[in-house]
């Protein structure tokens, strides 16, 4: 696997030596670190790096250069490389030539020369981390769809032979193995049911020598499996996982790749462990299926066939129910504990109804430097597909916050504009993802008594003395395929708090409910949520959560659950 590349640029070859020992020292294991003697020499590297099919992690640029000034070179890298960190080191730079580098380059910091070592390594320690997480995530998200295309292709078919085949021809394109086997029980007997290869020529090879040496070459396959399991002999460029079903073995696959002692990377395992065990329930359910298909046939009666096609049908229901059900606790686990919000806020809520199992809303918090970071999130669509992007969101979320140490409601949501559209590859030629989520963000300064908030879509009401204050969001959300060529920012407010105020934050599920009005369905509408909110001013925020459930019911009456339902009140 090659090296991530540094790349630090500066027109005094001192400066670059000292650079290139000082991160040779600390991230010499992990990046490739590259000189250049200013600007253009600087894309001459970047140009070979492309072409060499190498990543770029990070630059470290000088701004006083001759020709080509620093912020000027780090926007042309960044028209090339939005998704590598770019840092500045300035020492009599302009502050205009600060703000055009953070503004038009997407700056992950600037440093003041003569620099402190310690403080520059951790910088670039910090932005190297970033790039490492951010191509793990990359590669996980690949993964990830890989396996649900995978999934699908397998899940569907109920022809073991043509099962098999789709299994192990998707195994081989995501694994990244010279060779793999698929074994299987018969008649309590380990046999190979499937020989792959990454070549035909290896492929071929294995065929033959399994016809011509059956047994000799199914024992030696089976001696290396039970090595490996038994002493995790060879765990880099070999891979074994069991294939089982409610607690009864089916089989083994068996990967190897011996060009590479770290072929397997943890997320590989990962997802050919989850395709193993999709591969196992569509296995058995092309058994049963088979089976059923044969007592069908010998007893030509409507009422048994239906009946096994049913207990089919509901056995693979609960199969897709028991993994929603366990995608539900996953969620549940990303989401912050409750007592953090009512330890700060003692009076305050939060209102979380998921339309189905799994939700598409999330609510997000932390604290900083005494400021409480609150969100509420809603993610494209609801149930599964949305769940799957309000992990998307929560991640990308508390990077942002916790790891780029931003402190700022508008920069929050412009650098998660950024990351989940490069994550969707919303910008990418071809692409057709046009999910998102709008946010309502604030920053609670617990000390100084103020709030500062920002939203994409989503705004956020001030209840005082009565009056219910709306402050607006901005109207577009975060990512869309749809947004990715026009030219935005967000706005943000500031807001003084007084003693009694409530704020409210929340999605849109509950203005879009439908309810029965007469006999026609209507929403419930902004409208009423104000006049609701307004009139709770005197009801503890304890309770409001309830009265606020409890309309909602009422509204709703036999009318099925429209979306996800999130609301969070803070008294101060």
């Amino acid at each position: 696997m090659k090296k991530p590349t540094i790349l630090c640029v500066d027109d005094e070859k001192i400066i670059l030596d000292s650079l290139e020992e000082q991160i040779n020292y600390r991230l010499g294991r992990e990046f490739e670190i590259l000189l250049a003697e200013g600007g253009e020499e600087g894309l001459e590297v970047i140009n070979e790096l492309n072409e060499e099919g190498k990543d770029l992690a990070v630059v470290v640029s000088d701004q006083l250069m001759p020709g080509m000034k620093g912020d000027e070179f780090l926007i042309r890298v960044h028209n090339m490389h939005p998704e590598t960190l770019k840092i500045l080191l300035t020492g009599q730079a302009s502050i205009d030539a600060v703000r055009n580098a953070i503004n038009n380059a997407h700056l992950y910091r600037y440093v003041i020369k003569p620099w402190e070592e310690n403080d520059l390594m951790l910088t670039i320690e910090e932005a190297g981390r970033s790039y490492l997480q951010y191509l793990q995530l990359i590669e996980h998200n690949r993964l990830l769809r890989a396996l649900n295309k995978s999934s699908q292709e397998i899940s569907g078919e109920i022809d073991i032979k043509r099962l098999i085949n789709r299994f192990m021809q998707n195994v081989m394109e995501n694994a990244g193995a010279e060779k793999g086997f698929l074994l299987m029980e018969r008649d309590g007997v380990l046999a190979i049911e499937a020989i792959a290869a990454a070549t035909q020529q290896t492929a071929k090879d294995l065929q033959s020598k399994f016809a011509n040496e059956s047994n000799s070459f199914t024992s030696h396959v089976l001696e290396i499996i039970t090595k490996t399991i038994e002493n995790d002999e060879f765990p880099n460029h070999r891979f074994v996982t069991p294939i089982s079903r409610k607690g009864k073995s089916l089989g083994y696959l068996f990967l190897e790749n011996n060009s590479s002692h770290s072929a397997f990377s943890y997320n590989q395992r990962e997802v050919l462990q989850m395709l193993a065990s999709q591969a196992a329930i569509s296995i058995e359910n092309a058994n049963l299926y088979a089976r059923v298909q044969e007592k069908t046939a010998e007893l030509q009666e409507e009422k048994e066939k239906v009946e096994k096609i049913n207990s089919l049908l509901n056995d693979k229901n609960k199969d897709i129910l028991d993994s929603i059900r366990y995608a539900k606790r996953i969620q549940e686990s990303i989401m912050p504990e409750k007592d953090l919000l009512t330890y700060y806020f003692p009076e305050s809520f939060i209102l979380y109804k998921p339309k189905d199992i799994v939700s598409g809303d999330f609510y997000w918090f932390t604290t900083r430097n005494d400021k409480l970071f609150i969100a509420a999130v809603d993610c494209t669509g609801h149930g599964v597909p949305g769940a799957f992007m309000s992990v998307i969101g929560s991640n990308i979320l508390g990077q942002v916050v916790n790891e780029y140490n931003i402190a700022d409601t508008e920069a929050i949501l412009d650098m998660m504009n950024f990351r989940v559209s490069t994550t969707l590859k919303q910008g990418a030629e071809g692409s057709e993802s046009n999910d998102g989520m709008d946010i309502a963000l604030c920053i609670i300064d617990i000390e100084n008594k103020q709030i500062q908030f920002s939203g994409a879509n989503r705004s956020m009401y001030i209840l005082r003395n009565g009056d219910l204050v709306e402050y607006k969001s901005d109207k577009f959300p975060i990512g869309g395929r749809l947004f990715q060529n026009r030219e935005r920012s967000y706005s943000k407010h500031l807001v003084d708090i007084q003693p009694g105020d409530i704020l409210y934050i929340f999605t849109d599920g509950i203005t879009d409910q439908f309810g029965l009005v007469g006999d026609q369905e209507k929403k419930y509408t902004f409208r009423r949520l104000q006049l609701l909110l307004t009139g709770l001013q005197e009801t503890p925020l304890t309770e409001q959560a309830k009265v606020i459930d409890k309309e909602i019911e009422h509204w709703r009456g036999s009318v099925e659950q429209t979306d996800d339902i999130l609301i969070i009140g803070i008294k101060f």
